[in-house]
């Protein structure tokens, strides 16, 4: 008996684990652009595990701006599967689906198993988690998820019943989270402190204390090989060196002005042979010095900041408005006893990583660290909506003489779950035309690398300012930097570039020095020869292709 229990009870995770794994490998099989920071990882990956160094070609230092561990995870796959998309494809197959049972978990220990499956089903198929990460030009979301919340789940077990393993588990999950990108130096914070107001509320106070401090001493140990390495690159200690650098290169973005983003990051360093995102000439960048030099001016961002993160959230993207609905009965149909409390303040805890964005800039694939937590609410409000309709269907099915009927219909509870299951199956498809970051790629620079591809030899360098040219062509990318044309050609020269792709986006909103390059590509600059004129569905903004010449 106790064998079929066992057998039972692990039915229902093995089958949401397939219906994920399914449901990623068909959305992983969609046409779509490789763009944004996922060549970089890529390439870094490339680069580590072939011996040439931890660095993309173009860069003479150890790369710090990004965490070795996306770039471990892909180059391992791309040894098993022999292609680096296809690497990229399977870690969001794989974490995406880890996501899912991870959050089944969880949500079982806090609200009962019905609420476990409903919110692991939400994670198999929102849009959120189910097919945006194939879009934001990253891919680092669905790893970085799991070994969060896996973090996350250790945590809550400590939370409710202090272990040492638990919590070195805790430490451990949520240092592999931070390798694949540093933010997760937040969930540690976060943790940290609601495991320490959990410390205070019990007896022995001082003795529980030591759990939360072991967290974080696990933590730093097992990071501490990585902040080694950017001490002997910088000089400097740090959590993490993308704070400074974020802040230095991100006022523009956060204002809304996106010449100036464009500029902060792309434009050439003091040397004119890097550009700003890669230079060394970042790495001390201080967070605090850009607060200090003008608070007022912070404070306007932190506003627009805010303003952003609730109408990115509350979009089909992330957290489509109407399940705020489930969410609220969630969290406050049913009143709340003491340890109840206790454990929405820990599920609270865990919106901090996604909120703490309003610091430096909000885009949807950064706050979309809330949509996990949001839908363990929404999940658990959804089992809670549909045993009101059961109950409801009972009572008002009830026999005159008081007697009410049995439980034929248990189904009932399931129905909002399914209803939305099936809404989310039939809209998720479709969010991948308007997923992509306005401005940041467009479908003509898959055809401008396509028209390339002919031209490009192995180990030619194409400069453009969008990353996806190159990676589609089967060329090595070099960004080009907002600059002057004279400039820019010396840059590209010093770096051996061949060939340089132009985009009318580029040219006509953020860079006008080059709008003569593609309004009139027949009469270019000398150092220049035109090779290809790529048109856009518009036919307005084309991408033009001109041979580097010496």
């Amino acid at each position: 008996m106790a064998h079929r229990k066992t057998n039972k009870a692990w039915l229902t995770p093995t089958l949401l684990g397939l219906l994920a794994f399914i449901l990623r490998s068909i959305y992983a099989g969609m046409d779509r652009v490789v763009w944004g920071d996922e060549p970089f990882y890529l390439w870094l990956g490339r680069s580590w595990f072939s011996g040439r160094g931890y660095h993309l070609w173009f860069v003479d230092h150890w790369d710090y701006h990004h965490t070795p561990g996306y770039p471990f995870i892909t180059a391992t796959l791309t040894r098993l599967t022999g292609d680096m998309a296809r690497a990229s494809d399977w870690s969001y197959i794989l974490f995406g689906t880890w996501l899912a049972l991870v959050i089944y978990f969880l949500t079982r220990r806090i609200y009962g198993p019905k609420s476990g499956l409903a919110a692991g089903l939400l994670i198999a198929l929102a849009p959120a988690t189910a097919i945006m990460p194939l879009y934001w030009g990253t891919m680092t979301e669905p790893p970085y998820w799991a070994l969060a919340m896996t973090g996350t789940f250790f945590a809550f077990r400590a939370f409710q019943r202090w272990r040492i393993l638990d919590i070195a588990l805790a430490g451990i999950f949520l240092a592999l989270a931070y390798y694949v990108r540093p933010e997760a130096v937040v969930y540690l914070g976060a943790m940290g402190l609601i495991l320490g107001l959990r410390a205070l509320s019990r007896a022995p106070r001082i003795r529980n204390l030591g759990y939360p401090l072991l967290l974080g001493v696990v933590f730093l140990l097992a990071i501490f090989p990585y902040l080694a390495k950017v001490h002997q690159e910088t000089g400097l200690w740090t959590i993490s060196q993308k704070v400074g650098a974020n802040f230095a290169t991100a006022e523009g973005l956060a204002l809304g002005d996106f010449r100036q983003f464009d500029i902060e990051t792309w434009g050439l360093d003091s040397t004119g042979e890097n550009v700003r995102f890669f230079s060394h000439e970042t790495a001390d960048a201080s967070a605090l010095a850009y607060i200090l030099s003008d608070p007022l001016a912070y404070a306007r961002i932190l506003y627009g900041n805010t303003r952003k993160l609730l109408v990115q959230l509350l979009n089909v993207h992330l957290f489509p408005v109407y399940l705020l609905i489930p969410l609220a009965l969630g969290l406050f149909r049913r009143a709340w006893d003491h340890e109840r409390a206790w454990n929405e303040l820990f599920l609270a805890f865990t919106l901090l990583p996604g909120l703490s964005f309003i610091l430096f800039f909000v885009q949807e694939r950064y706050i979309a660290a809330l949509a996990p937590t949001l839908l363990i609410w929404a999940g658990h409000g959804l089992i809670e909506l549909g045993d009101w309709l059961q109950e409801t269907l009972r009572q008002l099915r009830s026999r005159k003489d008081g007697r009410v009927p049995g439980k034929q219909d248990g189904w009932m509870i399931w129905l909002p779950v399914a209803l939305l299951a099936v809404f989310f199956l039939m809209i998720a498809p479709r969010q991948a035309d308007s997923a992509y970051l306005a401005g940041s790629v467009r479908p003509v620079h898959v055809k401008a690398a396509e028209a390339l591809t002919p031209y490009v030899q192995p180990g030619d360098v194409v400069m453009s300012r969008y990353v996806a040219i190159a990676w589609h062509a089967g060329a090595e990318w070099l960004p080009t930097p907002a600059a002057g044309i004279d400039e820019t050609l010396a840059y590209a020269r010093h770096h051996n570039a061949k060939f340089w792709a132009v985009d009318g986006y580029e040219a006509h909103k953020l860079r006008p020095q080059f709008a003569p390059l593609v309004d009139d590509p027949e009469n270019p600059p000398p150092g220049l020869a035109l090779l290809l004129v790529v048109p856009d569905a518009t036919g307005r903004e084309p991408v033009v292709i001109y041979r580097i010449t010496p």
